[in-house]
């Protein structure tokens, strides 16, 4: 290859960068498809494994049961107590039954078949037939007949009773059928919470490792090679792969670096002996294509927003883990606190929390400007890692208050240091989409670690998920060093603005903007806070529902976000409707509250939750696009980014109230009365705002 074939003809810049996108999707897509196959057939065998299995595994371990109990009566029997005289029998059952759920009853029959002691809830009075007449050949000598092992429902261990050489009794377990139902029910689900979780995970790796590998790499190949078209001969690219890509690479540098050492050695024997015209038209040529003398300059790729998404997500879904199961955490803790009922003492790491995250995002924010996002990223990571690891040693629930609130912090640090990486490696015209992108990875994380969340507590507790999110942490740290570039700079044209009283003071005089604040932003944040992060563990908990049940029903919310947010927003956009859409999503989200009044268990919180999403899909984003036509003054002013950010700012109060107002009411009311009530109160103000919104459209009317 020499510098004539870098300069034919190519095709234009647009179908260049067309065809690498058309590249990077099939190559994404291909990568997605292969790994959710791989899943689903792998969650396929898993379950068809365990449905074969668990079933035999349920009976031997209830067949163990009755063995070992009837060892137990039989030496009571030794002793010469008659076994329709043993006294104890059914506690000492009962005592045993309570340790193994999937176990309905135990009963110790009599030579005769009928039951002497029994524990739980024995077999309703047409459905003994199978039971004792099993238990009575099995008492007379011989094998158990028929089918005990699918009664009515249940599955029948018998064991004998052996006084000497015959047999006077025998002890009949019945574990419910549906249990191991019920279990394979709960694995499925949780396969496909881990299929889910493996398909965002994919996504986010297969992204990362296009953009580092190969769509980076083609960019800037094809952009240097443009140049060289141009008459730049000067750069060489940065970057060595045993791949087709890295090889033609490798044939680029290969030209570039002979023409610039050629340049070199023309240089160096031209010398000082020869005319200044000579010297002067050898030096303009080296200007003219970029050569030098010393060699090409190594280029490396620019930045861009995949660089943060990989650490983002990971970060993300550490803290996302705790979600599920942070109230039940706090009530098993030690400490109270004698001036604060139990029930706002579970709520309060929610709200410091919450409050932390709001005072810190100013400072992170000014950090982040100063010293770089890299660092700010790198540095949140430290309290963020010291609060999980805090939070799983903590004893009391004031430790806990505290290591949360320096998760706090490394959160606010973290992600405002992603937003401001995003802001810096786009363009203007493209930063809405890399900031579409930064909400996608925080709802995708929060999709995958509540959900993965619960289960991991379910499965091994609390304090273990809490080190899990540590070493998520450092994962993300690690990957944050390889992959964030440490020379961005804050562009000329981006200035942060400081938040002044003044500008707050400004805000509230427009009572159209404290309508929208009071009315719709605040309370929109309680519902969130109370009754997502607060009361949905607890009622669940109430109901007997697993962890795993419990992240599986908040994952909803994030999931109809995702689902309906984007269509939503854009059907206010182009129907104008952003009032209604606020005042109704701040009406439905209340109503969604009350749900539980009229069917308190686990469906009427889905449906709540379920509700409430929907709401704040249709709500939030409308919120910000009436900012700029009820404050078109105050922007003037002092700029719309400032008015979001005091509105951003002051909503998160509602963030910190919710747990509190919840728990307040909770504590004298219960759950149902006091959600209801808040539900009630939240859909009352919604017609506050409809009030405003009437009012503000009479006077531009007029």
């Amino acid at each position: 290859m020499t510098a004539a074939d870098l300069a034919i003809a190519n095709p234009p810049a647009g179908d260049q960068d067309a065809a690498i996108a058309r590249t990077r999707r099939h190559v994404l897509w291909l990568t997605l498809i292969l790994v959710v196959t791989a899943a689903a057939v792998l969650a396929y065998r898993t379950h068809a494994l365990f449905e074969a299995e668990l079933a035999p595994e349920v009976m031997l371990k209830s067949q163990t049961i009755a063995e070992f109990l009837a060892g137990d009566i039989e030496r009571a029997v030794g002793y010469g107590i008659p076994i329709d005289e043993l006294v104890g029998v059914a506690d000492y059952f009962e005592a045993e039954r309570a340790e193994h759920p999937e176990i309905e009853f135990i009963a110790l029959m009599g030579p005769d078949g009928k039951p002497l002691d029994i524990a739980g809830a024995y077999l309703d009075e047409d459905e003994t037939i199978g039971a004792e007449s099993a238990a009575r050949q099995l008492i007379a000598g011989g094998a158990a007949q028929g089918d005990p092992a699918n009664s009515h429902g249940f599955y029948l261990a018998l064991a004998p009773v052996n006084a000497g050489s015959r047999t006077v009794a025998a002890v009949v377990i019945g574990t419910d059928s549906h249990f191991v139902r019920r279990q394979l029910q709960e694995l499925a689900y949780d396969v496909l919470v881990i299929l889910l979780v493996a398909l965002f995970l994919a996504f986010e790796v297969a992204v990362a490792l296009l953009a580092t590998k190969v769509v980076a790499p083609i960019d800037q190949l094809v952009t240097l090679m443009r140049a060289a078209r141009a008459g730049d001969l000067g750069r060489r690219i940065a970057y060595r792969a045993n791949s087709e890509i890295g090889r033609a690479i490798g044939s680029f540098n290969t030209v570039v670096e002979s023409l610039n050492e050629r340049y070199g050695r023309l240089g160096r024997r031209i010398g000082d002996g020869v005319a200044a015209e000579v010297k002067a038209r050898f030096q303009s040529v080296g200007e003219r294509f970029g050569l030098a003398a010393a060699g090409a300059v190594a280029a490396r790729a620019a930045p861009s927003v995949t660089d943060v998404r990989l650490p983002l997500f990971i970060f993300i879904l550490a803290e996302e883990l705790q979600k599920a199961f942070l109230p039940l955490y706090v009530r098993s803790l030690e400490g109270s606190i004698s001036w604060l009922s139990p029930e706002i003492l579970i709520g309060l790491p929610i709200s410091i929390y919450m409050a932390t995250l709001a005072l810190a995002t100013p400072f992170a924010g000014s950090w982040a400007d100063r010293y770089g996002t890299r660092p700010i990223f790198l540095l949140g990571l430290v309290p963020a890692f010291a609060g999980f690891v805090g939070s799983a040693l903590a004893s009391t629930v004031v430790e806990l208050i505290v290591f949360r609130a320096m998760t706090a912090a490394g959160y606010a640090m973290c992600t405002i240091a992603a937003q401001g990486f995003i802001v810096q490696v786009t363009a203007s015209r493209q930063r809405a989409q890399g900031v579409s992108s930064f909400v996608g990875v925080l709802m995708a994380a929060s999709i995958c670690g509540t959900a993965i969340g619960g289960i991991l507590a379910d499965r091994v507790g609390y304090r273990a998920v809490f080190l899990c999110a540590a070493a998520l942490a450092v994962v993300a740290g690690v990957l944050a060093l390889r992959m964030l570039s440490s020379d961005t700079a804050e562009p000329a044209s981006i200035q942060r603005s400081r938040f002044r009283l003044a500008d707050l003071r400004l805000l509230l005089a427009n009572w159209r903007f404290v309508a929208l604040l009071l009315f719709a932003a605040i309370p929109g944040k309680i519902v969130l806070t109370g009754y997502l992060f607060y009361a949905v563990p607890l009622v669940l908990a109430s109901l007997s529902a697993s962890e795993s049940e419990i992240g599986r029903i908040m994952m909803v919310y994030s999931i109809v976000i995702v689902l309906l947010g984007p269509w939503l927003s854009r059907f206010a956009d182009e129907r104008g409707h952003s009032w209604p859409m606020v005042f109704a999503g701040t009406l439905v989200s209340g109503l969604g509250m009350a749900l539980l009044y009229f069917r308190a268990d686990a469906y009427g919180v889905l449906a709540g939750v379920v509700v409430i999403a929907v709401a704040h899909a249709a709500s939030i984003s409308p919120q910000v696009a009436l900012v700029p036509d009820i404050c078109k003054r105050e922007i003037e002013k002092i700029g719309q980014t400032t008015v979001l950010s005091i509105l951003r700012m002051v909503e998160r109060a509602g963030s910190v109230i919710g747990p509190l107002l919840v728990a307040s009411l909770v504590a004298q009311l219960g759950f149902v009365d006091g959600l209801a009530v808040i539900g009630l109160g939240i859909a009352a103000l919604s017609f506050l705002l409809l009030t405003a919104f009437a009012g503000g459209r009479g006077k531009r009317e007029a």
